[in-house]
């Protein structure tokens, strides 16, 4: 209130009404400013406990950290590792172009496997349908197990045989030095193998036949006289087409699905394989490493954060307390400023009646004379609140995503050189 205001209600109210005006202002005062005390000492209290979150609203310095020695330690691994590739590599196109071999592709070792394993189940079931008929067994599982034996030597040996020996028999045939003594030694020893092979097969064969014929397993013959008989068996005769055919199947496969034919271009493809997936591997090994790097950052990224939430709780509980507080003060001012207006107003009526003068006081005027606005004009201190691990998730994810990018491209700068 002004000094003119105040001269304006003594004016108005008179000076003898002046006295028990600022005696009636003071008792309601004094209940007010204890109040207020006490919720400065609780701003106070709430003060001492605000807790300093510096630096938790960015993501760790640490979290781009060791980056750098992965993306320089991949980049030399791999590049190594693409050299050892583009070496054999090299080494297989030489030895392709040496021995006149341009094909690179191979048939799958477990579908020739199985196809084998068919073939010499179907040879099996056939001999034993032809041992059983002819009562040269005790009964058919006698006759299975026989069949399966020869069965199982024919495959065995034939596909054994288009390995170790098939695949020497054209050795350089289609070299630009297919006559050089090398290739025609090895070509020449194969052969000569390859003879003795088809002897000794010829000889097996004519042998299953001979015991169909004889019907015999303990003693079998052989003479021009049982060969002609053995032509004039069709269970025999069929039995020597069926195993020839399932040998020619052995023999090739000996030769084509289980490794080039040339061993030393297989060794080098197999070599060049083996170094591609190397580099591979090299690849998802740092791939795994930034993964890890990044876990290890988001971990650290939950220590802080949970250090610092309690302390939070309690520092955001004592200025739950402050603003608790603040409303009771505020309820206390609206209280006091009411009942004092209204004893005011008696006051001035009582005397208004004895002195025979009539006064009267405008509303406005009389909430001028008594307020307490001035104690509610202070400030509480602000609630704190630490950032969610999950608002840095995506940032950290994106970083993540920058570096799975950059060893991408150390790859693809490897490979391509």
């Amino acid at each position: 209130m002004s000094a003119y205001e105040r001269t304006t209600i003594q004016a108005v109210i008179g000076q003898k009404l002046d006295g028990q005006f600022q005696k009636l202002v003071s008792e309601h005062e004094r209940p007010i400013q204890q109040k207020l005390f006490a919720v400065k000492h609780l701003c106070s209290k709430a003060e001492t406990l605000n807790p300093d979150l510096t630096g938790e609203t960015c993501i760790p310095v640490q979290s781009g950290q060791g980056l750098e020695f992965i993306y320089t330690t991949a980049e030399q691994d791999i590049a190594d590792r693409a050299e050892v590739h583009r070496f054999t590599r090299k080494s297989l196109q030489a030895a392709q172009l040496r021995h006149g071999y341009a094909s690179t592709g191979s048939n799958s070792a477990l579908q020739s496997t199985l196809v084998l394993l068919t073939a010499m189940c179907g040879e099996a079931l056939v001999n034993a349908a032809f041992f059983s008929n002819a009562h040269m067994v005790a009964g058919p599982l006698a006759a299975l197990k026989t069949s399966a034996l020869i069965s199982m030597t024919n495959m065995s040996v034939c596909t054994c045989g288009g390995y170790f020996i098939g695949r020497y028999l054209n050795y350089g045939a289609n070299a630009l030095d297919a006559e050089d003594s090398y290739f025609r030694n090895k070509r020449a020893i194969a052969k000569l193998l390859f003879v003795g092979f088809i002897a000794l097969m010829m000889f097996f064969h004519t042998t299953v036949g001979l015991v169909r014929t004889q019907e015999s397993l303990e003693q079998v013959n052989h003479s021009l006289t049982h060969y002609l008989n053995m032509l004039q068996t069709p269970e025999a005769v069929f039995l020597i087409l069926i195993g020839s055919c399932m040998s020619v199947i052995a023999f090739h496969k000996g030769v084509h699905s289980f490794d080039c034919p040339y061993p030393e271009i297989g060794q080098l493809q197999r070599a060049e394989v083996n170094a591609k997936q190397d580099i591979q591997s090299t690849y998802q090994f740092y791939q795994q490493k930034i993964e890890s790097h990044f876990e290890d950052s988001d971990r650290e990224l939950q220590v802080p954060i949970a250090g610092k939430r309690k302390a939070v709780e309690r520092y955001n509980k004592a200025v739950s307390a402050c603003y608790e507080a603040k409303m009771h003060l505020d309820q206390s001012v609206r209280n006091a400023e009411a009942i004092c207006r209204g004893k005011l107003a008696e006051l001035i009526t009582a005397y208004s009646c004895i002195s025979g003068e009539e006064q009267s006081i405008p509303v406005d005027t009389l909430k001028r004379m008594v307020s307490f606005e001035k104690y509610l004009d202070f400030e509480l201190p602000a609630f704190r609140f630490i950032p969610e691990a999950s608002i840095f998730k995506s940032d950290l994810l994106h970083q993540k995503n920058q570096a799975v990018k950059r060893l991408a491209e150390i790859f693809q700068s490897a490979i391509n050189q």
